[in-house]
């Protein structure tokens, strides 16, 4: 199974929703995990709707590794359902509950990256939302593990600008892993007023989703807002529908080839 990770550089692009859409129309059974290191509670506080967590999330599984007990059999007892009566499972790991948190967590990254990788054996894909960049890129235990890496970005001047400036510090990071991980924009938004083939010009970079300015749907998924009227019909979930397939497609590619790749390296 597969490893996804999100950032994105400041300004708001639309991170935590792109990761959320994703979630909620991946083809098959998912956990979205907050690793937002300038916590937000974005997705309990909006989505959803200011839902009682009790105490589950990344602090819990600090407060585990304290204790010195294995995080990977208990990662799933911290999470929540984002969705009843679905057939696939969603589930979402709550992030940092404190900011001082978060600087707690350096050295349990690798643990918590290989409990990711340990739901690949129950046929678990995993999203994780790793917030904005920052000066000093991602943890690398997160990259290591990633099967593919998307950055978020909208199509304006300003989320332009700032991207020009942070995608450059993801992608050096990137090339120093041991091995390659594919790199793709999520663009939020395009034709405003840039347009796709404008944007992967400027960053050498290819575009893995279109996702639409639709403010009404976006705002179910950012602020909990009541479902308008053909919500799962609209532009927006249509946009996340192809985008997770796309993705679940490119990842499926990947690992074929690596197989390959391993056999035809065998004596």
């Amino acid at each position: 199974m597969s490893v996804t990770v999100l950032t994105g550089g400041p300004g708001a692009p639309g991170i935590t929703t792109t990761a959320l859409g994703l979630t909620l129309c991946w083809p098959g059974d998912v956990m979205l995990s907050d690793c937002d290191r300038d916590p937000a509670q974005a997705i309990p506080a909006g989505y959803l709707r200011g839902l009682d967590l009790g105490g589950r999330g990344l602090a819990a599984l600090a407060r585990l590794h304290r204790e010195t007990r294995d995080i990977g059999p208990e990662l799933s007892r911290q999470t929540i359902a984002l969705t009843e009566g679905d057939t696939t499972s969603r589930r979402f790991l709550p992030g940092f509950a404190q900011p001082g948190a978060v600087r707690l967590f350096d050295h349990i990254w690798p643990e918590l990256a290989e409990a990711f990788v340990g739901l690949g054996s129950q046929g678990i894909d995993v999203i994780v939302d790793a917030g904005r960049l920052g000066r000093d890129g991602l943890p690398v235990a997160l990259l290591e593990i990633a099967d593919a890496i998307g950055f978020v970005l909208q199509s304006s001047l300003k989320s332009l600008a700032a991207s020009r400036l942070y995608l450059p510090l993801l992608a050096e990071q990137v090339s120093t892993l041991p091995a390659d991980r594919p790199l793709g924009l999520m663009l939020v938004g395009p034709d405003r007023p840039y347009s796709v083939r404008e944007i992967t010009a400027q960053f050498g970079i290819d575009c893995w989703a279109r996702i639409p300015w639709d403010p009404k749907p976006a705002g179910v998924l950012s602020h909990g807002l009541t479902p308008p009227r053909r919500f799962n019909n609209s532009p927006l979930l249509g946009s996340y529908r192809v985008a997770a397939l796309h993705l679940t497609q490119r990842l499926e590619r990947a690992r074929a080839l690596r197989r390959e790749l391993l056999q035809g390296g065998a004596p």
